[in-house]
C-alpha cells in the first residue's frame, strides 16, 4: 500500500513538474528546484499562502525568470486554489495554456476588484443607519445596507452582497449578460471555507444594526448558527411577504385616497403630492395589482382640493389622452398652471394670487360713494384653462367697463352706469352733470370746482364715454393694404396712433377697409411638374403669356389638339401622325401626345381656371388656336352643349362641370364656338383651380368600344320590371294585445335587443301562449294552426347553401333559402340538392305564391321537380349572369341570418351536427321579429298582409333544458328530460316542438314545459343533465370551440358556403390571363369601407377591385395631383349589387365621413350579443373582504358585447367602454339576457335600470369607430398587418413597416446574446399604424415609454417663443434676407438616450432578427426623455456651427455675421423641436451643413409657407418689400366646423368682433348644455391660437368671453358666432412685419432733470448680453386702462401693444388685479404694467444682439397721468398707487422711455380693453 501511494506521488510530482515547463514556462531546473523546496503535489502548491509564494519567487534560481513567466506560475496557483475552494477535483491535464490565459484574465479582473476592495475599506466605509423595524422605512434601509455590503470584500475579495443574493432574481438570459462584479457576485459559491466567514460577518453586521428595534426578533432563530443569509431571509420574508404585500397594498391605496393639495405650502407642495401618488401606483404595480389609468387620473384630479382649478382639472378629464395617462396628465396639469402663471406658493402670498387663479369666482359689490360709483369687490382671473399656447403675455384677459370718477379730466373707458343713463338732469354734451340732489348739497366752493371741472373737460377732451376706437389696428390689415380714408383720421395724421397701421405714412399704402366685401380666393392644389422623358424631336414650346388664342369645338378632329395657348405639362411618350381633312395635305409627323394646360378668365366669377387636358395631341407655337374634341371632354362625365342658343333656346351654350357647378361660355367666332384662353404663368399653374377636362385613359378615338356602348341606347332594351310591391297591407285588430311574456324575457329567447323584442309584441300577435310549470299529469291539447295565405306580393330569390357538418340526426348536409328584397326568409334542410324542387314546393305550401323566382341559374334549379313546381304554380324564373352573385339579393338577409344563428349556438354550446335545427328556428325568427327598415313592422306581415303570431317563441329558447310528457315511459317517471330545438310546423297541432332525446334522436311533442327553479339547482337533477351531455357527446357530437367569433375585424364566422355549379365556378380564360396592375403598384383603397348615396338613403359599400374595360384593361390612372386621379372602383353594397364609382367619389365620401385624424364614427342601433372570456370574475370570486367589510368588485374585465351600427355592421366592444356610453342598452340586455347577476353587471346594472329614465338622455348614439381610418381597416399588430395585405391582395402594410424599419434601426444594438447587460429594464414595443390623408400607410416603431421610470432630469424638447418668431421675421425684413424652413426628418433618433432599456424584437425586425435583444441607443419615440436628448443633441450641433443659444430664449440660436455690404447683423436659427427656421443670408449654406456635415436628413427645405400653424407669405406693395402672417388657413378650417354645428354663419351682420357696448356679464340667458359647453370652449381655443397668429384685433373680445368657459350661457354662444362671423367676413386679415422706424418729431415729449429724485436711476444692462450688431431697432407703446367696466365686478381692463418698429410684437389685454376708485389709478397700473413688459422686451432683444434706438416711445391717454411722470415736481398723496407711480417714474428717469399724451380717441391700446365700435 506504501508503495501504491509512493508511486501516486511521484506521478502527481512529474505531472506538476511538466506542468510548470510545459504550460508555464520554467525550465527543467528550475522546475526540479520548486519540487526540491517540497512542492512536490499539486495540493501542496494550492496551499501556499501570499507570504510563502512570495518567498518561493524569491529564491535565487527563480529570481531571473521573466515577468510573464511569473505571473503564469501565479496563474497556476490561483486556479489551483479556486478549484479547491469549489471542492472539485483537481486534473493538471486540464491546465494548458488557454486555460492559463484565462485565468490570466479572471486574475486581472480580481485584482481589480480587489483594489477598489482595499480603497473603499481604506475610506472607512459607513454603515447605514440602525434599522427601526417599521415597514415604512424597509425599503430604504434595504438598499443602504445592499449598498454598504456591496462595498465591503469578503474574505476571497468578493463583495460581501453575494452573501445575500437572491439567485431566483435573476434568469438564465440576465446571467448571460452579467459582466465584471455582477457576474463574480453571482459566480461566489454559498458553500466553502471563504463563504463561512463571510456569511458569519454579514450576520454580525445585521446583528449590530438591528439591535434595539423591531427586527431583532427576527434573528433570535439564528444566534447559534450565525447564518447571515438565512436571518436575511427571514427579513425578507417578514417585510416583503404576503402580509407585508397586503400591508403596503392598504397603505398605497390609502395614500392615493386620502392625499390631497390645495396650494404649495412650507412643507407640501404639488411636486410632493404627484410624487406621493407615482410611488403609491408603483407599489400596487410591483405587487401585481394596479389601478387602471383612468382610475389613477381620476383620483389624482379628486384630490387637487383648490376649486380655483376646476375648469383645469375637467379639462384633462375630457381630454381622451390626459385621462389615460396619469404621468401626461400630471405634466398637463403643471404645464397649463405655469402657463397661466396659477401657483399659489404661500400664505403670504396667497391673498394677492388666489385671485389670479379663481376664475369661478365673480368680484364683490363695493360701496357706493355719494359722488361716484362704488369700488367693486375682486374677482376671478379671466384666463381661460383651456388656451394652448405657451405665451403668457398675451393670453391674460380681464375685461370690465365702469363710470367716470368725479373731477378727472381722464374719465373711465367703460359705459354709464345704468342708473344714471336715464337721469334727466345729465346735460348731453359732456356726461359730468351730477344729480340735481346733489348738486344741492354742493357750497360755492364745490360748485365753481365743479364747473370749472366741466369747462376744461369739454375744452380739451371728447367725451370718453361717446368716442370711436381708432380704424389703424397695427399692422393688421386687408392683402391688399387697403383701408378706410376717413376724413377725421386724416386730420389726426400728427397723432402717434395714425403712424401704424393702413394709414401710416411709413407704412404701405391702403384703399379699402377692413370691412368691405372681399373676392373669394382661388382653391390651391397640387404642384405640377414637367417631365424630363425625351419626347422626340425639338417642341415648339411657347413662352409669351400675353398670347390670346382660341380653343375652337371641332367634332371633326378626333383628338384635342393644343397650339400655343397651351402649356406642356408631360409627355406620354407616345407619338402620332396627323392627316388633314384633305387626303392631298401633307401629314403631321412626330406629333407627342401629352398633357397639357391652358388658362381660362373666367368672365362672371372673375378668377382664373387652369383647364387640364390628358391624350391631347401638342402642338405648341405651329398652331396658333387649339381644337377640342367635344366627345373626348364628355368621356370624362362633362357636358358640352356647343348648340348656339340662337338655334336652341335652351341650350348651355358652354361645358358645364358639374362636380363644381361651373359653366365654360363658349363665344362665337362665325360660326365656331370657341373658348378664350392664353398660356398660363407657372405661378397660375400651381396656385390657380383646376379642371379636368379629359380623362388619363388612353384615348382611341376609332375604338368599337363606342360602338358598343351605344347600341343599347339606339333601341329600348328589354327591362325586367322593378320588384314593387302594389299594397302595403299591415294587420290590424280592435282588441287589446296580452302577453304574459316581457320584452326583456323574449328578447333573450329570440336572441335579439331589447328593443326589438319591445317592438315585436306590438307588431305580433300572441293567441296561443300559455305557461306550464308543474308536473303533467295528462296531455296538453293546443289549438288549431293559424290560416295560411296562398299568395305574396313579392319576387323571391333563392340559393343553395351547403354545411361543411353533415347534421345528426337527420343526415342534412345543405339548405335551400327564400329570401325576398324586403327581408323575408325562410330555409329548408335538405339532404342533397336534389330536393330543391320540393322545398320550394313546401315554401308555397306555407307562405304563399310568390309573383316569380330569381336564381343563380344552377340545374337543381332549372330542372326536375324545380321545373315541375314552378309550372304548377305558373311561376316565372329569370336567372342572374354567371360570376355575378351580387346580383342575388340572398347575399344580405342571408347574412344576416347566419350572424344571428351563430349567435344562439354560441351562447348554448349547440353542437354543430344541430345546424340544421338551429338554421331553422332563426329565419323563423327573423320573419316574425319587428325591423327598424321596415317601420318596425315584421317581414312576415310586410310579405303577406298578415300579422304574424309568435306564440310558438314564447315559452323556450333553443336548446334549452325541457321535460315533455311520454305515456310510454311507466312505471317509470312520464316526464323526461330533453332540449328544446324549435317548433315542429309540420306535426301536429299547434305549439308542437322538437325535442332532442338523450339517445340522440329527435321527436315531436306538444307537452313540453320548462325546469322548475327547483330542478335547476337540485343534485340529482343536475347529475342528470351531465349525464344527458355526455350522451349527446357520443351520439351527436360536441360544441366547435373555432365557430365562436374570433376574426380580429370582428366578423362573424361562416361555417356555410353558398354553393356554386359546375357553371359558376369555372373561370373564364380571360379572367385567368388578367395580369395585376403592376404599372400603378398597389391599391390603397382596395376593402375600404366608406357610405355612397344609393336611392334616398346612403349605405355602406366595400371597395372590391378597380374596374376593366371590355379589353381587360384597367380604368383610369393613378396621379400624383389626386384631383387628377382617373381611376373607377367596383363596390359592393351589403346586398352584394355592385356600383362603379370614380377614386375622387371615393376620396371625397371618406374625406366628409372623417374627423380631421379619420376617425369615423358609428351610430348606435342595438346589442346582439354577448361573450364571456377567461379572465372574467366568476360568481364565486364576486366578494371580497376590505376592513371587515363585505363588498361587491366592480370589475367589467373579461366581457365583450356585439353592437349593431345604423349601417348593418357590427363590431366587439369591451364591456367598459360600452357601460360608459349607453349604460341603459347594456343594463336592459343584460337583464334580457339573464347575465345581470354575472360580477361583472351585478354591481351596477340595478342601479341603472331604477334611474333609467334619467340616464336615457345621457346615452350616446354616436360612438368613435375603432380599428377603422378614412374607411380602411387600421391593423393592431405586425401580424394583422401581413393578414391585411393578403386580403387586400397588396404589400401597403408590409411596405410602410419596412421603411419605418430602415429609418429607424439605427436607434437598436441588436444583439444574439439572450441576456441584457446589468442595469437593463425590459420594456415592451409596438407599431403603431396610420392613414394619412392621400390614404398611403404609415407605420411608426415607439417604445413603451408609459412603462418607464420618471427620470429625474428634464424630459420634453423646449420651443422658440412666439415673440422671437415674429422678431425673427422682422429682421428678415429689416435686412431683406430670405428666411428659410427646413425640417428634420426623424428627428428624435438622431439622439443617444441616456436611459437603460431594451427590448426584445418582433417580426417587423425580420425573421433572423426576430426574438433577440435590442438595446435601445438612441433617443426612440416613446421614451420619457427623447424630447430632451434630441433638444440637448442639436444644441451640441448647433454649437459646433459656431451658433449660441440666447439667454432671454435658449431656442434663438445666433452666431455674429455679415452681410455682402459689409453690415454686421445676427444670423439666427429658430427651433421648434425638429422645426428650423434660418434667419439669414447664407441660410442654403446652413442647412446644406447640417446635411453634408452633420447628416441630418432634411425635409421640405425652402421659403417658409407656413410656420407654427399660420400662413406666411410675402408682402409686397409700392416697393416695399416683407413678410406677413396669417391665420386664414387655421380659420378657414375651423369655420366649416362651427357651421356644422350651427348653421350657416351669415345670420348675423359682424362689422366688429363683438357687438358695441356687449357686456356678457350682464347676460342672463340660460346655461348651455353639459355637451354645447365643450364647444363653447373648443370655439375659445380656436380664437385665442388666432390672436396667437396675428389677429390681434380679436384679443380683447376673445379674452372677454373665455372668462365665460366654465358655465357660459346661450347668449355668450351666440357671440362667439358673431366672432366667427366676423373672421369670416374677414378672413384675409394679415399681420404684417413692417421695418420701417416712424417719425415722432412733431410729438412733444416732455425733458426734465431726474438727479434730484432719482440720483441712481439707470437702465439695469445684463452684463452677459452679447455685443450689438446692426441696424438699431425703434420700440413704441402704447397703453390705456377702461376705467371699471366690468358692470359686476367694477374692476378695470389694461390694453397694451408694444410695437418693433412698425410691427406689433407684444400685445396685452387683462382685467386689473384690484379696483380702482379712479380712472387716474386705473391708468397708473396700467401704465406700471406696461412698463414691466417693456423691459422684459428691452431684454429679450439685447440678449439676441439687436441694438435699440435710444428709448422707447410711450403713448397714454390720461393727461394727468402723464404729467404726474414726466413732471420730476409732482407729487401723488395716494399710497395705494405709489408703487406704480414710482415705477413709471423711475423709468422714465433711466431713459429707458419717453411718455407723452395721445387721445383716447386715436390710442391703439384702446383695441385691447374694450368692444369696437367700427373696423
Amino acid at each position: 500500500m506504501d508503495e501504491a501511494l509512493n508511486a501516486n506521488e511521484e506521478n502527481a510530482g512529474q505531472q506538476l513538474t511538466q506542468t510548470l515547463t510545459d504550460v508555464v514556462g520554467l525550465t527543467v531546473p528550475q522546475a526540479n528546484f520548486v519540487y526540491n523546496q517540497g512542492i512536490s503535489t499539486a495540493s501542496i502548491l494550492a496551499r501556499l499562502d501570499d507570504d510563502t509564494f512570495k518567498e518561493l519567487m524569491e529564491k535565487h534560481t527563480l529570481t531571473n525568470i521573466i515577468i510573464t513567466t511569473k505571473m503564469r506560475f501565479r496563474a497556476l496557483r490561483y486556479w489551483l486554489q479556486e478549484r479547491k475552494m469549489a471542492r472539485e477535483d483537481i486534473d493538471l491535464a486540464a491546465f494548458d495554456n488557454a486555460t492559463c490565459d484565462a485565468t490570466l484574465d479572471e486574475m486581472a479582473k480580481t485584482s481589480s476588484l480587489r483594489s477598489d476592495s482595499k480603497r473603499s475599506s481604506q475610506k472607512d466605509v459607513k454603515p447605514p443607519e440602525k434599522f427601526s423595524g417599521r415597514s415604512k422605512t424597509w425599503k430604504a434601509w434595504k438598499a443602504e445596507f445592499e449598498s454598504y455590503l456591496a462595498q465591503l470584500a469578503g474574505a476571497d475579495g468578493c463583495p460581501l452582497s453575494y452573501i445575500i443574493r437572491d439567485d431566483d432574481d435573476i434568469t438564465q438570459d440576465e446571467y448571460d449578460l452579467l459582466e465584471g462584479q455582477m457576474k463574480r457576485i453571482y459566480d461566489a459559491p454559498l458553500q466553502g471555507d471563504y463563504y463561512e466567514r463571510d456569511n458569519f460577518q454579514v450576520f454580525q453586521k445585521l446583528r449590530a444594526l438591528l439591535t434595539g428595534g423591531l427586527a431583532e426578533t427576527y434573528l433570535s432563530d439564528f444566534e447559534k448558527s450565525g447564518d447571515g443569509r438565512e436571518a436575511w431571509t427571514a427579513l425578507l420574508t417578514a417585510y416583503e411577504g404576503d402580509d407585508a404585500k397586503n400591508a403596503a397594498i392598504t397603505s398605497a391605496r390609502n395614500d392615493i385616497r386620502t392625499s390631497t393639495w390645495e396650494r404649495n405650502t412650507k412643507n407640501w407642495s404639488f411636486d410632493q403630492y404627484c410624487l406621493k401618488h407615482i410611488r403609491a401606483h408603483n407599489i400596487l404595480k410591483r405587487f401585481d395589482v394596479p389601478m387602471d389609468e383612468s382610475t389613477k387620473v381620476r383620483e389624482f384630479i379628486r384630490g387637487i382640493q383648490n376649486s380655483s382649478f376646476n375648469s383645469i382639472k375637467t379639462t384633462i378629464l375630457l381630454n381622451p389622452e390626459y385621462k389615460q395617462d396619469l404621468n401626461k396628465a400630471i405634466t398637463a396639469f403643471k404645464d397649463t398652471v405655469t402657463t397661466l402663471d396659477l401657483v399659489v406658493f404661500d400664505k403670504q402670498s396667497d391673498d394677492r394670487k388666489i385671485s389670479a387663479v379663481n376664475i369661478n369666482n365673480r368680484g364683490g359689490f363695493g360701496r357706493q360713494h355719494q359722488y361716484r360709483s362704488g369700488r367693486g369687490g375682486r374677482g376671478g382671473n379671466p384666463k381661460c384653462p383651456y388656451d394652448h399656447s405657451n405665451n403668457r403675455s398675451n393670453t391674460r384677459g380681464g375685461y370690465q367697463a365702469g363710470n367716470q370718477g368725479r373731477f378727472h379730466r381722464g374719465g373711465g373707458r367703460g359705459y354709464q352706469n345704468p342708473r344714471f343713463q336715464n337721469n334727466t338732469s345729465r346735460a348731453p354734451d359732456d356726461g359730468l352733470l351730477l344729480d340735481q340732489s346733489i348738486l344741492d348739497q354742493m357750497n360755492a366752493r364745490q360748485h365753481a370746482a365743479y364747473f370749472e371741472g366741466r369747462k376744461k373737460f369739454r375744452g380739451n377732451n371728447e367725451s370718453n364715454n361717446n368716442q370711436e376706437i381708432p380704424r389703424n389696428i397695427g399692422a393688421v390689415i386687408n392683402p391688399d393694404g387697403s383701408g378706410d380714408q376717413n376724413n377725421d383720421n386724416a386730420s389726426r395724421l400728427t397723432n402717434a396712433s395714425a403712424a401704424f397701421g393702413r394709414n401710416s405714412d411709413n407704412n404701405i399704402p391702403s384703399s379699402r377697409s377692413l370691412n368691405e366685401r372681399r373676392s373669394q380666393g382661388a382653391v390651391e392644389s397640387g404642384k405640377r411638374r414637367v417631365s424630363s422623358v425625351n419626347i422626340g424631336g425639338n417642341l415648339n414650346i411657347p413662352r409669351d403669356y400675353n398670347f390670346r388664342g382660341r380653343a375652337e369645338i371641332d367634332t371633326r378632329a378626333d383628338t384635342t389638339c393644343a397650339g400655343a395657348a397651351f402649356a406642356l405639362l408631360e409627355t406620354t411618350g407616345k407619338e402620332c401622325d396627323v392627316k388633314g381633312f384633305h387626303d392631298e395635305m401633307a401629314p403631321i409627323r412626330n406629333v407627342p401626345i401629352a398633357t397639357c394646360a391652358t388658362a381660362y378668365d373666367h368672365p362672371i366669377l372673375q378668377e382664373t381656371i387652369i383647364l387640364l387636358f390628358h391624350e391631347a395631341l401638342y402642338f405648341g407655337k405651329d398652331m396658333e388656336h387649339s381644337l377640342l374634341n367635344p366627345n373626348q371632354i364628355r368621356a370624362n362625365g362633362i357636358t358640352v352643349d356647343c348648340c348656339p342658343r340662337q338655334y336652341d333656346k335652351s341650350s348651355m351654350h358652354a361645358i358645364f362641370y358639374k362636380e363644381e357647378n361651373i359653366s365654360l361660355p363658349f363665344k362665337m367666332h362665325g360660326c365656331i364656338s370657341y373658348l378664350p384662353i392664353r398660356l398660363p404663368t407657372e405661378e397660375e399653374l400651381t396656385s390657380c383651380r383646376q379642371i379636368e377636362m379629359t380623362s388619363e385613359r388612353v384615348w382611341e378615338p376609332y375604338s368599337q368600344e363606342f360602338q358598343e356602348i351605344e347600341r343599347p341606347y339606339a333601341t329600348k332594351p328589354e327591362t325586367i320590371d322593378n320588384i314593387r310591391e302594389s299594397r302595403n297591407i299591415y294587420a290590424s285588430t280592435n282588441m287589446d294585445r296580452r302577453c304574459d311574456v316581457d320584452a326583456a324575457t323574449l328578447a333573450h329567447r329570440l336572441g335579439v335587443s331589447h328593443h326589438i323584442a319591445t317592438e315585436t309584441l306590438k307588431c305580433t300577435t300572441q293567441l296561443a301562449s300559455r305557461n306550464i310549470t308543474d308536473p303533467f299529469t295528462r296531455r296538453v291539447r293546443t289549438r288549431q294552426s293559424q290560416t295560411r295565405h296562398k299568395r305574396i306580393n313579392a319576387h323571391v330569390y333563392s340559393d343553395t347553401f351547403f354545411s361543411s357538418v353533415v347534421s345528426k340526426p337527420r343526415q342534412h348536409s345543405c339548405a335551400q333559402k327564400f329570401v325576398t328584397s324586403r327581408g323575408f326568409c325562410a330555409s329548408y334542410p335538405m339532404k342533397t340538392k336534389g330536393e330543391a324542387g320540393d322545398k320550394l314546393n313546401h315554401f308555397i305550401t306555407n307562405t304563399g305564391i310568390p309573383l316569380g323566382l330569381v336564381t343563380d341559374g344552377a340545374k337543381e334549379e332549372n330542372l326536375g321537380r324545380w321545373q315541375e313546381v314552378r309550372k304548377k304554380f305558373l311561376l316565372t324564373q329569370r336567372d342572374t349572369e354567371p360570376h355575378t352573385p351580387q346580383q342575388n339579393r340572398t347575399e344580405i338577409e342571408i347574412r344576416n341570418a347566419k350572424d344571428h344563428y351563430r349567435r344562439l349556438m354560441d351562447r348554448k354550446r349547440v353542437p354543430e351536427q344541430l345546424w340544421d335545427f338551429g338554421l331553422q328556428y332563426t329565419t323563423d325568427i327573423r320573419q316574425v321579429i319587428a325591423r327598424p327598415d321596415l317601420d318596425n313592422r315584421s317581414a312576415y306581415e310586410v310579405i303577406t298582409g298578415n300579422t304574424p303570431d309568435i306564440s310558438d317563441f314564447l315559452d323556450f329558447e333553443f336548446y334549452q333544458w325541457i321535460k315533455y310528457f311520454d305515456p310510454t315511459s311507466f312505471p317509470s317517471s312520464r316526464e323526461v328530460l330533453g332540449r328544446w330545438l324549435g317548433m315542429a310546423h309540420d306535426v301536429g297541432q299547434a305549439l308542437c316542438y322538437y325535442i332532442l332525446k338523450a339517445n340522440g334522436q329527435v321527436i315531436a311533442r306538444t307537452s313540453v314545459r320548462s325546469l322548475t327553479p327547483e330542478e335547476m339547482t337540485n343534485a340529482n337533477e343536475i347529475q342528470s343533465r351531465e349525464e344527458f351531455d355526455k350522451y349527446i357527446e357520443e351520439n351527436i357530437g360536441t360544441f366547435d370551440d373555432e365557430y365562436i367569433h374570433v376574426a380580429a375585424n370582428d366578423e362573424l364566422e361562416e361555417e356555410m358556403t353558398p354553393a356554386t355549379s359546375p357553371e359558376v365556378a369555372t373561370v373564364s380564360p380571360e379572367a385567368a390571363q388578367e395580369e395585376p396592375d403592376i404599372v400603378h403598384g398597389p391599391d390603397v383603397l382596395i376593402n375600404a369601407q366608406v357610405m355612397i348615396p344609393r336611392g334616398d338613403r346612403a349605405e355602406l359599400v366595400t371597395v372590391k377591385h378597380r374596374k376593366r374595360n371590355v379589353d381587360g384593361n384597367l380604368i383610369g390612372r393613378k396621379h400624383k395631383i389626386p384631383t387628377l386621379d382617373s381611376r373607377v372602383y367596383v363596390c359592393e353594397f351589403p346586398d352584394g349589387e355592385t356600383c362603379d364609382v370614380s377614386y375622387n367619389t371615393i376620396a371625397e365620401h371618406l374625406f366628409s365621413q372623417c374627423d380631421s385624424e379619420g376617425n369615423q364614427y358609428q351610430i348606435f342601433r342595438e346589442i346582439i350579443n354577448h361573450r364571456r372570456k377567461k379572465n372574467a370574475v366568476d360568481k364565486a370570486d364576486q366578494v371580497v373582504r376590505v376592513n371587515n367589510k363585505l363588498h361587491k368588485k366592480k370589475t367589467t374585465i373579461g366581457w365583450d358585447l356585439e353592437v349593431e351600427w345604423r349601417d348593418g355592421s357590427t363590431s366587439w366592444l369591451a364591456l367598459k367602454d360600452l357601460k360608459n356610453s349607453n349604460a341603459v342598452d347594456v343594463a336592459e340586455y343584460a337583464k334580457a339576457n339573464r347575465i345581470d347577476q354575472e360580477p361583472a353587471f351585478d354591481w351596477w346594472v340595478h342601479d341603472v335600470l331604477r334611474r333609467k329614465d334619467r340616464l336615457i338622455k345621457m346615452a350616446q348614439s354616436h360612438r368613435l369607430k375603432t380599428g377603422y381610418k378614412f374607411g380602411i381597416r387600421v391593423p393592431d399588430s405586425v401580424e394583422e398587418a401581413i393578414e391585411l395585405d393578403a386580403i387586400n391582395g397588396n404589400t401597403l402594410w408590409q411596405d410602410a413597416i419596412t421603411k419605418e424599419m430602415q429609418n429607424v434601426y439605427v436607434a437598436f444594438d441588436v444583439r444574439s446574446e439572450t441576456q441584457a447587460p446589468p442595469g437593463y429594464k425590459l420594456i415592451p414595443h409596438r407599431i403603431i399604424f396610420e392613414i394619412k390623408m392621400d390614404f398611403t400607410r404609415k407605420a411608426r416603431l415607439v417604445a413603451g415609454g408609459h412603462k418607464t421610470d420618471p427620470p429625474a432630469q428634464l424630459t420634453y424638447s423646449s420651443v422658440v417663443s412666439r415673440e422671437s418668431v415674429r422678431i425673427g421675421f422682422l429682421i428678415a425684413a429689416l435686412y431683406d434676407l430670405e428666411p428659410l424652413a427646413a425640417d428634420i426628418g426623424n428627428a428624435y433618433l438622431n439622439a443617444p438616450t441616456k436611459e437603460k432599456y431594451y427590448i426584445v424584437t418582433g417580426p417587423e425586425f425580420g425573421a433572423l432578427e426576430q426574438g433577440k435583444i435590442a438595446i435601445i441607443v438612441r433617443a426612440l419615440y416613446g421614451l420619457k426623455s427623447s424630447g430632451a436628448m434630441w433638444r440637448n443633441h442639436f444644441a451640441g450641433t448647433l454649437r459646433d456651427m459656431g451658433f449660441t443659444s440666447s439667454l432671454a430664449d435658449p431656442d434663438v440660436w445666433m452666431n455674429a455675421s455679415t452681410l455682402p455690404n459689409g453690415d454686421e447683423y445676427y444670423e439666427y436659427i429658430l427651433v421648434y423641436v425638429d422645426d428650423l427656421l434660418v434667419i439669414s443670408h447664407r441660410g442654403q449654406e446652413i442647412l446644406e451643413q447640417l446635411t453634408t456635415k452633420y447628416g441630418y436628413r432634411l425635409k421640405d427645405v425652402g421659403a417658409p409657407q407656413r410656420y407654427l400653424g399660420a400662413v406666411i407669405g410675402r408682402y409686397d406693395k409700392s416697393g416695399t418689400k416683407t413678410w406677413f402672417m396669417s391665420a386664414k388657413d387655421y380659420l378657414s378650417k375651423a369655420i366649416p366646423i362651427v357651421e356644422e354645428h350651427y348653421g350657416s354663419l351669415n345670420k348675423f351682420k359682424a362689422d366688429t368682433p363683438l357687438p358695441p357696448k356687449y357686456h356678457p356679464e350682464d347676460d342672463q340667458s340660460p346655461f348651455l348644455k353639459d355637451e354645447e359647453i365643450a364647444l363653447y370652449q373648443s370655439f375659445i381655443g380656436t380664437l385665442r391660437w388666432a390672436v396667437e397668429l396675428g389677429r390681434i384685433e380679436l384679443t380683447f373680445g376673445v379674452s372677454l368671453m373665455s372668462r365665460f368657459s366654465n358655465a357660459p350661457r346661450i347668449d355668450h354662444m351666440q357671440k362667439l358666432l358673431w366672432m366667427f362671423t366676423y373672421v369670416k367676413r374677414h378672413l384675409d386679415s394679415k399681420l404684417v412685419f413692417d421695418p420701417h422706424t416712424r417719425d415722432w418729431s412733431h410729438v412733444q415729449f416732455l425733458k426734465h432733470d431726474w438727479t434730484d429724485f432719482y440720483p441712481d436711476a439707470c437702465e439695469v444692462l445684463p452684463p452677459n448680453a452679447p455685443k450689438p450688431r446692426g441696424k438699431a431697432v425703434q420700440l413704441n407703446m402704447f397703453c390705456d386702462a377702461a376705467h371699471a367696466n366690468d358692470h359686476v365686478t367694477r374692476r378695470s381692463t389694461t390694453g397694451i401693444v408694444i410695437f418693433i418698429q412698425g410691427t406689433p410684437i407684444l400685445w396685452y389685454s387683462k382685467r386689473q388685479s384690484a379696483i380702482e376708485t379712479s380712472t387716474f389709478g386705473s391708468e397708473f397700473v396700467a401704465l406700471k404694467i406696461a412698463t414691466e413688459l417693456l423691459e422684459g422686451l428691452r431684454y429679450r432683444l439685447r440678449m439676441m444682439g439687436i441694438p435699440l434706438q435710444g428709448t422707447c416711445n410711450t403713448f397714454c391717454d390720461n393727461d394727468s397721468v402723464v404729467k404726474n411722470v414726466t413732471d420730476p415736481t409732482s407729487v401723488l398723496n395716494k399710497k395705494h398707487n405709489a408703487i406704480a407711480y414710482h415705477k413709471v417714474r423711475e423709468s422714465v428717469a433711466a431713459n429707458t422711455q419717453r411718455i407723452a399724451y395721445e387721445p383716447g380717441k386715436f390710442n391703439l391700446s384702446d383695441v385691447f380693453n374694450q368692444e369696437l365700435t367700427s373696423i
